[in-house]
């Protein structure tokens, strides 16, 4: 009724009450004196509305919640794209050309010295350091085989060729995903899709194609990935939210994947999986744009004309 996000040009990510994030959709909540307001606003909202105190007491700008520098998009964009390019034509190794993109992004003004040192995450190294190990003894132990021959057994036993395989590992990796860090199951399921490669005759570089989409699938677990932690307190979500909408996404992108990576190269089922995958996103982004409207109506900001 107040017409915050359009009065004031910010969004309301959550609301806290004595202490209490009030559980509601943001868009439904009664504001009273004295709620916390956690907002999504540009970068001059804190100095516009410093002297507004019939409205807001106490104005904070949050640590690490730089808006975004739209100037330098063109340029972030050129060197991703540079990249991309150099590597695809095999002058460089991705390492090499990675690092020398990184640097340009720091002479460029793009990131800063220190913006680069915050953005290493020496515990998520540790993580795949340790799964490296366990990997290992896995492999040294016969364990990997084991469950290689396990899994080669049921792909091939279900009578689609190759997609049986890939089925298989698809599986056991983004279940491990939901469970540990991406990059953790990833490490720890690669000897095993190897093994299984071997075993079932399957291209090892698809194989190896299908343990990165699926250890990067995690949208079942709030756990999975730092993006779903990011959201998952702020947005008031519980935990059947990511089962109730990760679930059906990910059998989506388990089909999509397996079936690109068991089609044997020709132009029509090339075509075929083109158009699918257009389709798809189609499908996605209508279903954004239309709960996007209904959140806009629910908060009175939606007018038919």
């Amino acid at each position: 009724e107040i017409r915050f996000r359009t009065r004031f040009n910010c969004a309301v990510i959550a609301v806290h009450r004595e202490g209490t994030r009030v559980k509601e959709n943001p868009g439904s909540i009664v504001l009273q004196a004295g709620d916390v307001l956690l907002l999504e606003a540009g970068g001059d909202f804190v100095k516009g509305n410093k002297d507004n105190t019939r409205c807001f007491a106490l104005l904070n700008e949050l640590d690490d919640s730089t808006p975004p520098r739209l100037k330098l998009l063109i340029p972030s964009l050129f060197l991703a794209v540079a990249m991309l390019a150099v590597y695809t034509a095999g002058v460089c190794t991705l390492l090499e050309t990675a690092l020398v993109a990184a640097f340009g992004m720091v002479v460029w003004g793009i990131l800063t010295q220190q913006e680069v040192r915050d953005s290493i995450n020496w515990e998520i190294y540790v993580t795949i350091a340790g799964a490296f190990g366990i990997g290992k003894a896995l492999v040294n132990s016969g364990v990997a085989g084991g469950v290689a021959t396990g899994l080669a057994s049921v792909g091939t036993g279900l009578g689609i060729g190759p997609a049986g395989t890939f089925a298989m590992i698809y599986l056991a990796t983004f279940l491990i995903s939901n469970v540990v860090t991406n990059n953790a199951a990833a490490a720890l399921i690669f000897p095993i899709a190897i093994d299984v490669a071997t075993q079932a005759d399957v291209d090892p570089i698809q194989m190896s194609y299908c343990v990165m989409l699926s250890a990067s699938a995690s949208f079942m677990s709030p756990f999975g990935y730092q993006t779903n932690l990011m959201v998952y307190g702020p947005g008031g979500y519980k935990y059947v939210d990511f089962l109730k909408f990760g679930f059906p996404m990910q059998v989506i992108l388990w089909l999509f994947t397996v079936a690109i990576l068991a089609v044997d190269g020709t132009l029509a089922n090339l075509a075929v999986i083109w158009l699918a995958s257009l389709a798809f996103l189609a499908v996605v982004a209508l279903g954004r744009w239309r709960w996007e409207i209904r959140t806009l109506k629910r908060e009175g900001l939606w007018s038919e004309n």
